[in-house]
């Protein structure tokens, strides 16, 4: 499988989220057209970047069957981050405990964040 570590800089330059055309993906891989098979292969390398991608019916060859060069998808860092947790509860419900990150999230439950966030709420109280 090709790797798209273009995309995955290019997602970690744009702050963990960015908006990228099937064709930019299409030939980081290698590719010289856009098809159904290539379309499963560009969300898999996705994947194995870490890197998850949205709308999902884009990439899903049964949806697109007629996928277009200048198509866009969104792409995030799968980072662990908030808006990636998010991300990955909407998009992934399946891998995922959908309540605890949303309501863990909006209503403020601190065991629902991250190390880093902790941190950052602790240095945000010390400096106020």
């Amino acid at each position: 499988m090709a790797e798209l570590t273009g995309a995955f800089t290019e997602a970690e330059e744009g702050g963990g989220l960015t908006k990228i055309t099937l064709g930019a993906l299409r030939e980081e891989l290698g590719y010289r057209k856009l098809g159904k098979f290539i379309l499963g292969e560009i969300g898999d390398s996705l994947e194995a970047e870490g890197l998850g991608f949205f709308p999902r019916a884009t990439l899903d060859p049964r949806c697109n069957t007629e996928p277009r060069q200048w198509q866009e998808i969104w792409i995030y860092v799968r980072d662990n981050s908030t808006r990636a947790r998010v991300l990955d509860a909407i998009l992934y419900p399946e891998k995922v405990n959908v309540r605890s990150v949303l309501d863990g999230l909006a209503g403020g439950d601190l065991s629902a964040l991250t190390a880093e966030e902790k941190l950052k709420r602790i240095q945000e109280i010390v400096e106020a």
